[in-house]
């Protein structure tokens, strides 16, 4: 499994999320980060695309989404991250099922999310009550509704249709001081088929 992951970090489904943390938007900016890599264990099944200026494929093939003003697709565009302070950001990135057939045995894929980082949480921005797609839940399907930053949690699970592109935001909490030189951590996505039709009656 370690082996496996080293091998699809070097891939385009890899996600590298670099955060720089200043004292405030003016006077610090990113000498010091959050690197978080997000790690796609089954290629097959989804894509991943960057969807904000500050989200692009850098040389190695890899998502980086980066909110310091190091960003070489986004200068001077990001300050980086306060200290005591808490962000959201919509529609990151997002995660489709181009990579299934549409007439395969299971045309519909669960997707999960999850970060090992409690000051990195996630959310699909959707209204419930009126979806677009499916919705994106907590931990389980069918649980809390995962839909906008007050809602956002570590792990978020959903349902995806052939082609449907699901666009996931990041709800960040900065550290308590500016002396915390790195916050570390990963986000892994899983996707399998839908073999036991899990998202009947979910899947819009």
């Amino acid at each position: 499994m370690f082996e496996k992951g080293i091998g699809i970090l070097l891939l385009s489904a890899a996600v590298l999320v670099v955060l720089g943390i200043g004292a405030d938007f003016s006077d610090y900016t990113a000498q010091r980060s959050v690197h978080i890599a997000i790690v796609a264990d089954d290629q097959e099944f989804i894509n991943l695309e960057p969807m904000q200026p500050y989200a692009y494929i850098n040389s190695d093939g890899l998502l980086v989404i980066d909110f310091s003003e190091n960003n070489p697709n986004y200068v001077g565009g990001g300050k980086g991250i306060s200290p005591k302070s808490e962000y959201n950001f919509d529609r990151v990135f997002g995660v489709s099922n181009d990579l299934w057939s549409n007439d395969s045995e299971y045309g519909n894929i669960i997707v999960t999310i999850s970060s090992d980082n409690p000051s990195v949480e996630l959310y699909c921005k959707d209204n419930p009550a009126n979806p677009t797609g499916n919705i994106c839940y907590s931990n389980q399907i069918g649980g809390m509704v995962a839909y906008n930053s007050d809602t956002a949690a570590g792990s978020i699970v959903f349902c995806l249709t052939p082609g449907e592109v699901k666009e996931i935001g990041m709800d960040l909490t900065g550290p308590t001081s500016v002396a915390t030189p790195w916050l570390n951590g990963t986000l892994s996505i899983h996707a399998e088929p839908d073999y036991n039709n899990i998202c009947g009656g979910v899947v819009q």
